[in-house]
């Protein structure tokens, strides 16, 4: 069958992007290597804001809990932020089941979905693209939008590969648990646990508790490391990422030992996130937060906006570089004034945060700016410039009272 145009990589990216160009009336196929259900390296955190934009998430019960708190601890532990409200502060998913949902959206809008072949290459045709497998088949298509993740092969096709100096790595794992431990330990607010820079690590561990999981991981940027300088052992940290854990009764002294899962995600988006009938879409476009790692809503945006663009550009026969621009523009202004603030502060992992922990702890506006931001519909970017403001008068203030203040 010929399609109007195949999307590589059925993660969250790529079915949003085929729901929405399948909703648009265009023939959609749905390429990925794997079979479902399948796992990916994720915490599965979610800032609220994804469910305003995509409500079908809640509609179609896609979210598996919630938690109303959240605590941030300084490298030292001697310091903590606690937010707290009486809505939701985030939601978790469990990826093998959220993005199995998210392909099954899809396939009832009609998209085609194809699963266990891996594109091995792409050949450009006068008037279509042709799709190799590693099954010896092969698709064609007027357009191709790589979803492919990090290492993504159409990203590579069109020269736009990843920048391996900015990268973000991770190790983590998902531990079953009963609702009853779980309400133990992190409360009926299921609260989350943010460990910044524990055991000197340029970045921060993480505990999500879920319905009847608990996800546990920590992450490093490597754009915050001098490159001169050996590689950390990621597992040895996760490892003592878990005592500290265990000495503060935030998860089961005698857990049994399973299986960790590693990942890498990208923390600087690509050159160009188009070519002549092509679109990168989330990771394969180096779409993720360059700060956090936040990876899922803006792979759903981009796949969103990638399939507004393409619908336009095959109604109109216009599939040229030049015309998909559009999608690069609308991306660029919707986000990218907030991923060049992120990854100035994403720096910021390679020095010590202790003192930033202290100082926003004692203030209880910045707390409170902060735990409103949170739930809004346009996330804590919507607040940004009023809370680096009040990092400032928090800063300043505390400044004067040590110069004043008799030693």
């Amino acid at each position: 069958m010929h399609y109007d145009i195949a999307i590589v990589g059925a993660g969250p990216a790529g079915s949003t992007a085929a729901k929405f160009l399948s909703e648009g009336g265009m023939a959609t196929l749905l390429l990925e290597k794997a079979a479902f259900p399948r796992d990916k390296p994720c915490g599965g955190g979610l800032q609220m804001r994804i469910l305003h934009r995509f409500k079908y998430l809640k509609e179609y019960n896609l979210i598996d809990s919630y938690s109303s708190a959240i605590q941030l601890h300084s490298p030292s532990m001697k310091h903590h932020i606690h937010f707290q409200n009486d809505t939701p502060l985030q939601a978790m998913v469990l990826r093998k089941t959220f993005d199995e949902n998210l392909v099954k959206l899809a396939t009832r809008c009609g998209v085609t979905l194809k699963c266990g072949s891996k594109v091995q290459n792409i050949t450009f045709k006068k008037e279509n693209i042709q799709i190799f497998l590693s099954d010896g088949t092969s698709e064609e298509s007027r357009m191709v939008i790589g979803a492919d993740g990090a290492w993504s092969t159409i990203a590579k096709k069109i020269g736009m590969k990843l920048d391996c100096s900015h990268i973000g790595v991770c190790i983590y794992t998902e531990y079953p648990m009963s609702k009853k431990t779980i309400h133990q330990l992190y409360g009926h607010q299921h609260q989350v646990h943010i460990h910044l820079q524990p055991n000197g690590l340029a970045g921060y561990g993480w505990v999500f508790p879920k319905k009847e999981h608990v996800n546990i991981g920590i992450t490093e940027f490597r754009q915050a490391i001098n490159p001169a300088l050996e590689k950390k052992n990621l597992q040895k940290h996760f490892e003592s990422y878990l005592q500290i854990l265990k000495k503060h009764d935030l998860m089961p002294k005698h857990l049994a030992k399973i299986t960790t899962h590693g990942g890498a995600f990208p923390t600087r988006p690509v050159k160009s996130l188009v070519a002549d009938r092509v679109l990168l879409c989330g990771d394969a476009g180096g779409l993720a937060n360059p700060m956090t790692g936040e990876g899922i809503y803006y792979a759903m945006c981009s796949g969103e906006i990638a399939a507004k663009t393409a619908i336009k550009a095959l109604e109109n026969d216009k599939t040229d570089a030049y015309y998909l621009k559009r999608y690069q523009r609308e991306w660029n202004r919707e986000f990218n004034l907030d991923f060049i603030l992120h990854s100035r502060l994403s720096k910021r992992w390679g020095k010590n945060l202790e003192n930033l922990i202290e100082l926003a702890s004692n203030d209880k506006k910045l707390i409170d700016i902060i735990c409103n931001a949170i739930p809004n519909p346009k996330g804590i970017q919507k607040e940004k410039w009023k809370i680096i403001s009040r990092f400032i008068v928090a800063y300043c203030t505390n400044r004067l009272r040590k110069y004043v203040t008799p030693s």
